[in-house]
């Protein structure tokens, strides 16, 4: 190890993480995503033998569609919000620019409810897997989704850190104990597991409301400060999650229509195991995003050990996760390792793109997170659509690689840019004194 590593080592070391904030912060979000992705693992495990193939598949294909649903309606007025409470400037009116956001995402939620009534009727002509009675049965409860990403973006904007990571972890944590306890008594089913699933989100999105205590007034005012906001930043960020993120949703809707929902278990199953792979980038990212504001480059020192632990991280994962698969999951989902293989390599680019994109964002370079999401967005269309139907849920597997590995190119490809732009900038105020 080269004194560079041996110096960045030092830096990072138990006793500068007890004094520095953002180390603390930085690791109690990592903590946080290491137990959310440790308490999935041990869902789909569970899930995986109670459920079977069948029934697991069909659970991941609604929630799929759910959180396939519902950013259409956003129009980046939470990212626009995260970033206006993120500025220093709005400080006073912090609580009613919540107050404004959680409003706008309960009327989102309304206009979800009544598409998604309407949908389940043509549900089973498009997938034919008789789920549109289900998705009937759940309308009343899928307001919590635009509201626990409501909920996000006004966290991470407020540098809410360690109430991000409850908001995460404790719907997990809910429902692992709801399944468990559930199966104790009753053998769980598609609907109880749906149902326990959806109540673990509500509960602690309504703590997460009493916890951030927002002020439901001035709600016009505040609307008319998130709109300009919009038009140079959230609308254009909004259009890249379309073209990017929900199109990286679509895989798990065209394998439910060109295969079948089995298949989407395998797939969704995939994703799971693989997510280790983005969450030590994303924490940082996600942490240092309201101190991006204020800084014209990252840290080499913050890029370098990013960088070490997310390749160690998938080279440990490449070498040990069939063993370890095997050992925990049913052998009917046997098929989800060999896709793992491609998804672990993805989720790494996902995760170092998000890095970089959590400082372009913090920038309000919403214009070159779209077009950099048209991309990707293109990839994820194309492949989910044109691979899946000619190889099958391989095609998945090999789109997602495809799309993120795109995606880490465009935002570094950004944020090079970006600070050339700054040099110059600087060379050039130089000069004119």
């Amino acid at each position: 190890m080269n004194s560079s590593i041996k110096s960045l080592l030092k830096e990072y070391d138990l006793r500068n993480i007890a004094k520095n904030k953002k180390a603390r912060q930085v690791g109690a979000l990592y903590i946080s995503l290491f137990l959310t992705l440790f308490i999935g693992i041990a869902i789909s495990v569970i899930n995986t033998r109670l459920l079977g193939p069948k029934l697991y598949g069909d659970f991941r294909f609604l929630m799929n569609l759910f959180n396939f649903l519902f950013p259409f309606l956003t129009l980046g007025f939470f990212v626009s919000g995260a970033r206006l409470i993120a500025q220093k400037k709005n400080e006073a009116i912090k609580p009613q620019l919540m107050g404004t956001l959680l409003s706008l995402a309960l009327i989102m939620a309304a206009v979800l409810m009544v598409f998604v009534f309407v949908f389940s009727f043509f549900e089973d002509r498009l997938f034919h897997n008789e789920l549109g009675w289900i998705l009937r049965l759940f309308v009343p409860l899928i307001f919590v989704f635009p509201v626990q990403r409501c909920l996000e973006n006004i966290m991470q904007g407020d540098n809410r850190i360690y109430e991000l990571s409850i908001l995460r972890i404790g719907p997990s944590l809910l429902f692992l104990s709801g399944i468990v306890l559930y199966n104790h008594f009753v053998p769980l089913t598609l609907i109880p597991a749906l149902a326990i699933r959806i109540m673990s989100i509500l509960v602690i999105v309504v703590i997460s409301v009493i916890v951030l205590k927002p002020a439901f007034r001035y709600f016009k005012q505040n609307l008319s400060v998130i709109r300009e906001e919009n038009k140079t930043y959230g609308f254009h960020v909004y259009i890249g999650v379309l073209a990017g993120v929900v199109s990286g949703q679509l895989g798990g809707l065209t394998i439910g229509y060109f295969l079948d929902t089995t298949n989407v278990g395998f797939f969704s199953l995939a994703c799971t195991i693989s997510m280790p792979m983005m969450m030590i980038p994303s924490a940082v990212g996600t942490t240092f995003f309201k101190s991006f504001a204020d800084k014209v480059k990252i840290s080499h020192k913050v890029i370098t050990l990013t960088m070490i632990l997310s390749i160690g991280s998938l080279t440990l994962f490449l070498l040990f996760i069939k063993k370890v698969f095997l050992l925990l999951y049913p052998a009917d989902f046997a098929p989800a390792v060999s896709l793992a293989y491609y998804v672990a390599i993805a989720k790494t680019f996902n995760g170092l793109g998000d890095f970089f994109n959590r400082f372009l964002g913090a920038h309000g370079k919403g214009k070159e997170l779209r077009n950099g999401a048209f991309v990707v967005g293109l990839s994820n269309v194309l492949g989910y659509i044109l691979l899946v139907h000619l190889i099958g849920v391989k095609g998945a597997a090999l789109t997602m690689l495809i799309s993120r590995t795109m995606y880490f190119s465009m935002m570094l490809y950004y944020y090079v840019y970006y600070r050339k732009q700054i040099e110059r900038e600087r060379n050039t105020d130089f000069v004119t004194r």
